[in-house]
């Protein structure tokens, strides 16, 4: 396929791709703009582009539009994370997370163990942005305390977010890719563990060495200091546990996130009346909306506290808005289509073809900024082509998920690295060479199918599973 509805030629589509690439990297790189000024920028250029190629402007309002939309989930999502973060720090939540975490866990394996944690707990929930947005801020506050790095602790959290993630039955993503390459979902995590095992084993290695050398580092005083101001501000008790053993336990139920954050959100403004009615309700209130701005004296400890609120997220909610827009203005001109067509017709091996698909999830996600379309296009494209070269669907849907899934967090204006970036308050490109699982799961992919490993061919058995679920 060369061409889209509107006649969108290869080349017209490489023009919009080289003129989008040229406003992201001169504007961000070079100027140092603003990223919203940036896209912004970006959505005029290839707005013009669409208009020059035969688009009505109404049509390009109508994308514009349906951009804003598919939004509106992550919106809420981040208005919800922006209520948690105010109002669990208010509460004390979050300050007793930090001050136990400091007194229990050994820096040398904090990493490790925040890495294992925040794997079991997205493999049970089933959403990485729950886990970013609760243990994420807490292990920040327990990492800084022991002199690691927070762009360090913020690839482990990724890291394990996206673990489990991509692993549990629980994930829309993962019930996303098998559904998208026509596979049972059980078989579909079964061939993922063949990629998955290696890039998570390397991944919490690594994380053991880096706690072995930031051990060193560990400076008592600033331990006292932080665990002596939380301890005269806050008070600090074992049930405030309880209320994000709520929260979690209501998303692992199944609950909506949007609702289950909100219920923990309500909840830790009630604990916050309980435990903390020295701050006024005026402070408890105006944390779901404000964020918590109260003075403990400490500079280091106020950063680490002072955030959060509906208000603290306008500025990722408006990135996101205009990514997404972008996004559907390039989906639906047959610019990402056009560009994928081109190269899945010079795949003819299976190494080809796998590698290709690897790179078309990553680049799609550069231009979708989302990790559904970075499934659900590719895997759309690439199928027909894992059937002539008689490669299992379960081969398909693993690549699906160990590049498509993967690299939302890696690409600066994807909608996870915009939700990652903001909550945690580490710049992508700072946390990136951390996030070893998301740099290791697509790495795996490629090695296999360059040496054949686990490259599985289809049998005659799947193939009238695989017509059985179409069926269905």
């Amino acid at each position: 396929m060369n061409k889209s509805r509107k006649g969108t030629s290869f080349g017209f589509a490489l023009v919009n791709i080289f003129i989008l690439a040229v406003v992201l990297i001169v504007g961000l790189a070079y100027f140092k703009f603003s990223v919203i000024s940036v896209f912004l920028i970006a959505i005029f250029s290839i707005v013009l582009l669409a208009k020059f190629n035969g688009f009505t402007l109404s049509e390009i309002q109508e994308y514009l539009i349906c951009g804003t939309k598919k939004s509106v989930l992550i919106i809420l999502i981040l208005m919800s994370v922006g209520m948690i973060i105010g109002t669990w720090v208010v509460s004390g939540i979050v300050p007793a997370i930090i001050y136990y975490g400091l007194n229990i866990l050994s820096p040398t394996y904090f990493l490790i163990t925040g890495f294992i944690i925040c794997c079991i707990v997205t493999y049970f929930t089933g959403s990485s942005y729950a886990t970013i947005g609760t243990l994420g801020i807490a292990f920040i506050g327990i990492g800084y305390g022991m002199g690691i790095p927070a762009p360090i602790i913020a690839g482990m959290v990724i890291s394990g977010a996206l673990f489990g993630d991509k692993m549990t039955p629980f994930s829309d993503t993962t019930n996303l890719a098998s559904g998208v390459a026509g596979v049972n979902i059980f078989k579909h995590i079964h061939s993922m563990l063949y990629t998955t095992i290696p890039a998570v084993v390397i991944s919490g290695v690594l994380y053991w060495l880096l706690g072995l050398k930031y051990s060193g580092d560990y400076e008592s005083g600033k331990t006292e200091l932080i665990t002596d101001t939380l301890m005269k501000h806050f008070t600090i008790n074992p049930v405030l546990l309880l209320v994000p053993m709520l929260t979690i336990f209501l998303i692992i139920k199944k609950l909506p996130p949007v609702i289950a954050l909100n219920i923990g959100s309500f909840a830790a403004v009630l604990t916050a009346f309980i435990f903390q009615p020295s701050f006024g309700p005026d402070v408890i209130l105006n944390s779901l909306t404000e964020g918590f701005a109260y003075q403990t004296g400490v500079d280091e400890i106020d950063k680490l506290l002072q955030r959060g609120g509906i208000s603290g997220m306008f500025t990722v909610i408006t990135l996101v808005i205009l990514v997404f827009s972008l996004s559907e203005i390039l989906q639906r001109t047959g610019i990402i289509s056009v560009i994928l067509g081109k190269m899945g017709s010079f795949v003819d091996t299976q190494a080809k073809l796998i590698i290709t698909t690897i790179f078309s999830c990553f680049f799609t996600n550069m231009l979708s900024a989302s990790q559904y379309v970075a499934i659900m296009i590719p895997g759309e494209m690439f199928r027909p082509a894992y059937e002539k070269l008689n490669i299992s669907k379960r081969v398909l849907s693993r690549t699906l998920e160990d590049a498509g899934t993967i690299t939302t967090f890696i690409v600066p204006w994807s909608s996870g690295a915009i939700f990652a970036s903001g909550v945690l308050g580490v710049a992508t490109l700072e946390y990136l060479p951390y996030a070893f699982f998301a740099i290791l799961s697509p790495l795996v992919a490629a090695i296999y199918a360059v040496t054949g490993f686990a490259i599985f061919k289809e049998s005659e058995e799947e193939v009238k599973n695989n017509k059985d679920m179409v069926s269905f």
